[in-house]
């Protein structure tokens, strides 16, 4: 049974599919770039199951229709992008939710080298870079380049974490003090989301260790679960319009949403060349 499933998700998902629906891509409009200014976007999906790789590129148009006219330099997905191939299965041949969840892991493969060929072609497209997670583990390609963990993109060093990186004060200092200035984390929505518990993560540690963080996240109805999350783009309070350490959040912990940013690579730096700076108490003064 699972020869034949994976006989029959190999032809769905071919190389040739691939090639045909990658010219489908919605394409940029050309935007002037702003020195010392790096265009985000990030983005928050619902799981949404498709059927082969029409589906996939019809899913990721209907989010890079939304951002064509910003033209980002930086594009984040959520993590288990590939997860939504779940409507390519032949879900009649598995009456078990276990055999079919089983299915899709053993298949991981297949959907997340289809899942990378596609965001590579994006990268390329758009001449950006474009991060996303899948079953596989977590991937960034620049200008159709797969790229480290740790890269740079338009001239500004990159980290791409997982979430659980993200409750270290003391390793994500290192990324900084290395030159990192902005940090990705392609996430997943919890289903018992707590907003407080949240902050603890990219947005607390944004303001100890000073760097523009991006968030993404699927959330929505995920087999058994309801997953919930807030995608967001956080940077110290200082350098916020709001005095809040968001430069853009969703308000919602679920729906299809597109954050759209810009970060101004000279106030991060003022800040935190600003913390550098020695004070010197004299108590003989007083």
């Amino acid at each position: 049974m699972m020869g034949l499933t994976r006989f029959l998700l190999s032809a769905s998902l071919s190389k040739s599919q691939v090639q045909r629906w990658l010219k489908a891509l919605v394409q940029p409009f050309p935007q002037r770039r702003i020195k010392g200014v790096v265009k985000a976007a990030v983005i928050q999906m619902d799981y949404t199951p498709v059927s082969g790789i029409g589906g996939f590129v019809t899913l990721i148009n209907h989010f890079l229709v939304k951002m064509k006219d910003f033209s980002p330099q930086i594009i984040v997905f959520p993590h288990l992008m590939d997860s939504v191939f779940s409507g390519t299965f032949p879900f009649f041949l598995f009456p078990s939710g276990k055999l079919y969840t089983k299915t899709l892991r053993q298949s991981s493969a297949i959907t997340s080298g289809v899942c990378e060929k596609i965001m590579a072609e994006l990268s390329k497209v758009w001449s950006c870079s474009v991060i996303f997670g899948t079953t596989q583990g977590l991937m960034a390609y620049h200008e159709g380049v797969k790229q480290n963990l740790i890269f740079e993109t338009q001239g500004y060093k990159m980290a791409v974490v997982p979430k659980r990186l993200l409750t270290s004060s003391m390793k994500l200092k290192q990324l900084t003090d290395d030159g990192v200035r902005i940090l990705s984390s392609p996430g997943f929505g919890l289903a018992d989301y707590k907003e407080w518990d949240d902050r603890f993560y990219m947005w607390a540690h944004s303001q100890m260790v000073g760097f523009y963080g991006l968030w993404s996240a699927m959330s929505g109805r995920f087999f058994a679960n309801n997953l919930k999350a807030k995608a967001c783009v956080v940077a110290p309070i200082p350098i916020t319009n709001s005095l809040d350490g968001y430069i853009v959040k969703n308000s919602s912990t679920s729906g299809d949403t597109v954050l759209l940013a810009e970060l101004d690579m000279y106030k991060l730096e003022l800040f935190i060349q600003s913390r550098k700076i020695p004070v010197i108490y004299n108590p003989e003064d007083n």
